[in-house]
């Protein structure tokens, strides 16, 4: 085993990504991603049919957020959530690469959420989201309190049956919510807010502003959000721009930000 100390993020070829702007690019998926699951799905394509793995077989760590009792801002265990965290294997093939970037640093992966059941996304789309922006928010009319669920929750499968043309992105398998972590002590990358904030804080491009207007806190967060991004991107990875840590490919999402004639994964096999 090497005894080499691990790079530091100043340092080689993830500082430069930490240095790299990604304004453009949160732009132009805001531009794109639009009605998405409207977008076509090819069932011909020889990815259709990728079979599901566990995260945690290619070495990929991680947590599922939703079945923990510590998971603000919940604080409780999801009803329908499950422990294991679960992806097609081109995806997971796609993490691992990128964990391998990260190996020199000491960083690696961490997985908060991937195939998603449909009773947990039913759960926020149709109750806990509605119910909290009601409290937090009372001034908004239906139709704007339903426009901002769906900037955060996509509409989940009434009755528990899944449109084959149009399913939530994770419930396809080929969405994954994640950040970065040191490998050795566990700690997490400063992103500049938790997993799951539902405000312009989650936005991507947040951090993204004139330096000497910053504190140091916020460039720390906004060079991480660009270190994930662009990681996640080399392997072909779409970012959600409303949220920094939800990075896809194969879905439909991934397939209207990229420009894909059509996506690559329905509702993810059993």
């Amino acid at each position: 085993m090497s005894s080499a100390r691990p790079l530091r993020l100043s340092d080689g070829p993830l500082a430069a990504l930490r240095a790299r702007p990604l304004v453009a690019e949160v732009a132009t998926a805001t531009a794109r991603k639009g009605d998405y699951r409207a977008h076509p799905i090819d069932p011909a394509h020889a990815l259709h049919a990728d079979p599901m793995v566990d995260l945690a077989e290619y070495g990929i760590a991680g947590a599922n957020h939703y079945h923990a009792t510590h998971n603000p801002p919940y604080h409780a265990n999801i009803t329908g959530s499950i422990p294991a965290l679960r992806a097609r294997r081109s995806v997971a093939q796609r993490l691992a690469r990128v964990n391998d970037r990260l190996a020199a640093y000491g960083l690696e992966i961490w997985v908060f959420d991937a195939w998603r059941p449909i009773a947990v996304q039913n759960h926020f789309h149709d109750h806990w989201m509605p119910d909290y922006l009601r409290r937090a928010r009372p001034e908004l009319d239906a139709a704007a309190l339903q426009a901002e669920v769906t900037r955060y929750w996509a509409k989940g499968a009434p009755g528990g049956r899944i449109d084959p043309a149009s399913p939530p992105p994770h419930a396809t398998g080929g969405a994954v919510d994640l950040t970065l972590r040191d490998s050795a002590s566990g700690a997490h990358l400063f992103m500049g807010s938790i997993f799951d904030d539902v405000t312009a804080l989650s936005n991507t491009d947040a951090f993204e502003a004139t330096e000497d207007a910053m504190s140091f806190s916020a460039l720390e967060a906004r060079d991480n959000r660009r270190l994930l991004f662009w990681l996640m991107a080399g392997e072909g990875l779409a970012n959600n721009p409303t949220e920094w840590w939800h990075f896809s490919h194969g879905d439909q999402m991934w397939a209207r930000i990229t420009g894909a004639r059509a996506a690559l994964f329905g509702p993810a096999p059993p």
